[in-house]
C-alpha cells in the first residue's frame, strides 16, 4: 500500500481516493472512502482502450457501482480489510474443515447474488477472495458465461485449500456434468450458516492488514466492544461485611463535601485551549465531466462551467444542477485549444483554436452547444511563439502573428482588425484584465542571458499606458494574473526545477506593492513529460492569494504565509467571479471529476 502520487485520482465518481492497494500489469487497486465514510475497492485498468474491461464494468453496474464510459472505466466494491485467501494459503498454509466450511458458505453466498443478477465471476481464484473477520467475501468479477463453472471453480478453490478431504457438502460441485452441480444459492443452502472461528493463525493475519490501513485512513477503524467482565479473584464465598453505623456515613459525606470545596477553591483555573484550526478550504461539492477535465472557466454568473478535455472536446457543466448542458462541444484539433471566455450575459462561449498557423475563433450557445455567428479565422498566427488570448467578455483576441512579428487585437463577432501592438522579442504572452481594458504583454527574445519586460496596453487606444516592468536574466515569467479589481497584478516567475517567484505591483505606478515570496519549483515529469506549474492567483478574499506548485494547491497570504494545509494532486484551477468557489480537477487522465471547494 501506498499514498495516492502526484499524478493520481484524488477521486473516481463520488470516491475519495485514500491509498494505492495493489498494482498489475493491467490493473490497479485504489482504496476510496465514500460520503458516508464506507469503504470501497475501486478497479481501474492502466489502459483505457481496454473493451473487455469497459464491457465487464458495464455489466457489473448492475450490482456495483461503475463508470463503463469514462476516460479510464472503473467499477467499486465493498472493500474488507484482511488478507486475501492467496496470502492465507502462502503464510499460515491450509485450512482445517470448519474454517473450509466458513470459507465456502461467504463465497457461496456472494456468487448467488451474483448469478441472481445475470451474472457469471468467471476468475474464481484466492486472489479474489479475502478473509475478513465475519466471514469470507468475494471480489465481483463478470468475465464468465456459465454459473456452473463458477461452482466448479470454488470446488477446485475449497480441495486446494482443505489441509484434509473436501467436505461432502461441497463434492459435487466437482461434478463433471454441469447440469449436476447445485446452484450457488442451493449450495448455501446445505452450508447453512457457519459459525465456526478462523484459525488463531488466520485472525492474526486479519489483524495484521486491518492495522496496516489505519495511517491511510481518516478516522480509525471501528473494533468490536467487548462485552464487560466482572473478575472474581477467589471461588470461596466473600465473608459478610459489618454495617457501618448512620452517624459514621454521614460525617465522612460531610468531610468529603468540605475537602471538595476548598480543592475547588484553591485549584487554578485550566488555561483556556486555542480552537482547533479551520482548513483554509473545505469541499462544497463536485461535478462529473465527460472527459479528462484540463482546464476550467466559470461564466460570470457562476452558474456555467466549461471543461476543455483530454480529449479534445469541451463540456459545460451546471454548477446548481450538476449535469452537462447541450451538446458536447469537439473533438477539435489535437494541438491547441487556447482560448475559453463566456459572455457578459452567459449566453455565449467563445474558444479559439490554432491548427499548424491558423487560428479559429467560434462562438456557441452555452446551453444548447449550437454555433452562433460565423467564426473569425486567420492565417500567419505564430503559436510557437505565444498563444492567442481572449478577453472575459468573449469580445476581443490577442493573436501573436508572424512576419512581422505583432500582436493584433480582433474583434470577434464581427471579424474586425482594431490595431496591433509591434512585439518583436521571440516569445510573448498576453492576458487581458478583468474589466478588459488593460492587455498585459510579457516579451522575451528567449536568450538566457537576456531581460525579459511586461508592458501593460490600453485596449481601446493601443498605447502603453507607462514603462514595461523588467526582469534580469535567468527570470522568465510563468503565469501573469490581475487581482478582480484589475488594480494589481500578479506575476510567477521561474524556471524547471528552480524556486519560483511571486510578484505583487500596482498597474497604474508599476512598483511592488510588497516584497515577493517563493513557491515550490515547476516539476516535469521525466516519464510523460507533463509539467506541473507553479503559479500564483487571486484567492477567496483580498487578504489571500491561491497558490498552485509541484501539484498542491495552498491558500497563502500576500506575504505568501500559508495557512492550513495544502491540497495534494492538483493539476489545475478556477475561481468564480463572486469568489466563493475554486473548482480544481486532478492530473490523472482517469479522473472525470470536477472538485468544488470553499471558505469554511
Amino acid at each position: 500500500m501506498r499514498r495516492p502520487a502526484v499524478d493520481d485520482p484524488l477521486w473516481l465518481g463520488r470516491y475519495r481516493v485514500l491509498a494505492e492497494l495493489s498494482r498489475g500489469e493491467k490493473t490497479r487497486v485504489l482504496l476510496g472512502s465514500g460520503p458516508d465514510d464506507r469503504l470501497v475497492a475501486l478497479i481501474l485498468r492502466h489502459s483505457a482502450d481496454d473493451n473487455g474491461f469497459r464491457t465487464e464494468a458495464a455489466a457489473l453496474s448492475a450490482v456495483l457501482e461503475a463508470d463503463p464510459d469514462a476516460a479510464t472505466p472503473w467499477f467499486a466494491h465493498e472493500f474488507h480489510p484482511g488478507p486475501s485467501l492467496r496470502d492465507i494459503l502462502d503464510t499460515v498454509g491450509t485450512l482445517p474443515e470448519p474454517a473450509v466450511l466458513r470459507l465456502a458458505a461467504g463465497i457461496a453466498a456472494d456468487l448467488a447474488q451474483l448469478h441472481s443478477a445475470g451474472l457469471v465471476h468467471g476468475n474464481l481464484d484466492p486472489s479474489h477472495v479475502r478473509l475478513t473477520s465475519t466471514g469470507a467475501r468475494l471480489i465481483a468479477r463478470a468475465t464468465g458465461d456459465e454459473p456452473a463453472d463458477d461452482l466448479y471453480a470454488l470446488g477446485s478453490l475449497l480441495a486446494a485449500a482443505a489441509e484434509t478431504a473436501l467436505p461432502e457438502a461441497i463434492r459435487p460441485c466437482l461434478a463433471e456434468n454441469p447440469a449436476d452441480r447445485p446452484t450457488a444459492a442451493e449450495l448455501l443452502e446445505v452450508l447453512g450458516p457457519s459459525t465456526a472461528p478462523w484459525p488463531p493463525a488466520v485472525d492474526k493475519l486479519i489483524a495484521e492488514r486491518t492495522a496496516e490501513l489505519a495511517p491511510f485512513l481518516d478516522q480509525p477503524i471501528p473494533q468490536d466492544e467487548p462485552d464487560p467482565i466482572v473478575y472474581q479473584l477467589s471461588d470461596a464465598p466473600a465473608s459478610p461485611r459489618r454495617p457501618v453505623p448512620r452517624r459514621r456515613l454521614l460525617i465522612g459525606a460531610l468531610a468529603l463535601v468540605i475537602a471538595g470545596l476548598a480543592a475547588w477553591i484553591a485549584w487554578p483555573n485550566p488555561p483556556t485551549l486555542p480552537p482547533a484550526p479551520q482548513p483554509p478550504l473545505v469541499e462544497s461539492g463536485f461535478l462529473l465531466a465527460r472527459g479528462h477535465p484540463e482546464a476550467l472557466r466559470f461564466s460570470h454568473d457562476g452558474r456555467l462551467l466549461a471543461t476543455v478535455n483530454a480529449d479534445f472536446t469541451i463540456d459545460v457543466l451546471d454548477v446548481v444542477t450538476r449535469k452537462p448542458v447541450g451538446t458536447r462541444l469537439g473533438p477539435f484539433p489535437d494541438n491547441g485549444l487556447t482560448g475559453l471566455a463566456f459572455s457578459s450575459d452567459n449566453a455565449a462561449l467563445t474558444v479559439s483554436r490554432v491548427k499548424d498557423k491558423q487560428l479559429t475563433t467560434q462562438t456557441w450557445d452555452a446551453r444548447t452547444g449550437r454555433e452562433t455567428g460565423a467564426p473569425l479565422v486567420l492565417e500567419n498566427s505564430d503559436p510557437d511563439g505565444g498563444w492567442p488570448t481572449i478577453s472575459p467578455d468573449g469580445i476581443l483576441a490577442a493573436v501573436p502573428m508572424d512576419s512581422p512579428r505583432r500582436l493584433e487585437l480582433w474583434r470577434i463577432a464581427d471579424r474586425t482588425r482594431i490595431g496591433n501592438i509591434d512585439t518583436p522579442a521571440t516569445f510573448r504572452h498576453s492576458e487581458f484584465s478583468p474589466d478588459g481594458r488593460t492587455l498585459a504583454v510579457y516579451q522575451w527574445d528567449g536568450h538566457s542571458a537576456h531581460t525579459s519586460q511586461l508592458g501593460l496596453w490600453d485596449t481601446a487606444s493601443l498605447r502603453p499606458t507607462g514603462d514595461p516592468i523588467t526582469w534580469t536574466e535567468n527570470d522568465r515569467l510563468c503565469c501573469v494574473a490581475f487581482q478582480p479589481d484589475s488594480r494589481t497584478l500578479i506575476t510567477t516567475s521561474g524556471e524547471a526545477r528552480k524556486a519560483a517567484r511571486v510578484q505583487q505591483w500596482d498597474t497604474a505606478t508599476r512598483k511592488e506593492l510588497r516584497p515577493g515570496f517563493t513557491l515550490a519549483p515547476t516539476r516535469i515529469d521525466e516519464q510523460s513529460g507533463d509539467a506541473w506549474f507553479a503559479m500564483a492567483l487571486p484567492g477567496l478574499d483580498d487578504q489571500h492569494l491561491l497558490a498552485l506548485s509541484a501539484g498542491t494547491l495552498t491558500v497563502v497570504g500576500l506575504d505568501g504565509k500559508q495557512e492550513g494545509a495544502g491540497l495534494p494532486g492538483i493539476a489545475s484551477l478556477a475561481v468564480s467571479p463572486d469568489r466563493k468557489t475554486v473548482a480544481t480537477t486532478s492530473g490523472s487522465t482517469a479522473d472525470t471529476t470536477v472538485h468544488l471547494w470553499r471558505k469554511p
